[in-house]
């Protein structure tokens, strides 16, 4: 989370505006190493009508997010998925302007396998 803060053109009145920078990675090793080994949108917890949803080669989705938990370690059913390329789509509404946000992507996935 990042603020930034402007002063009117007089100079009176200060007004800050809370604003998220979201990193969109594209990829995951979960090999406990600590990096790269969660996929961890913890932080759009402040917007509205999250939606993570990541999908294999074949189109059937191997993750959905719930409405407290965006994060995902690479695994299906707590069992790792194969190493590959794996495709997301990310949603949510921006909480004061109801303006609707999407960003879809890949990401590889690195298992030992």
């Amino acid at each position: 989370m990042h603020t930034v803060y402007v002063r009117d053109a007089l100079k009176c009145s200060i007004v800050s505006k809370e604003f998220l920078i979201i990193n969109l990675i594209n990829i995951l090793t979960p090999n406990a190493d600590g990096k790269n080994d969660l996929l961890d949108y913890t932080d759009l917890k402040i917007k509205e009508n999250v939606s993570i949803k990541i999908f294999d080669r074949s189109g059937t989705i191997v993750y959905t997010s719930k409405p407290t938990d965006f994060t995902w370690d690479g695994k299906l059913n707590g069992r790792p998925l194969a190493t590959g390329t794996y495709w997301y789509v990310l949603s949510w509404t921006e909480p004061f302007t109801q303006l609707p946000v999407n960003y879809k992507g890949w990401i590889l996935l690195k298992n030992r396998n």
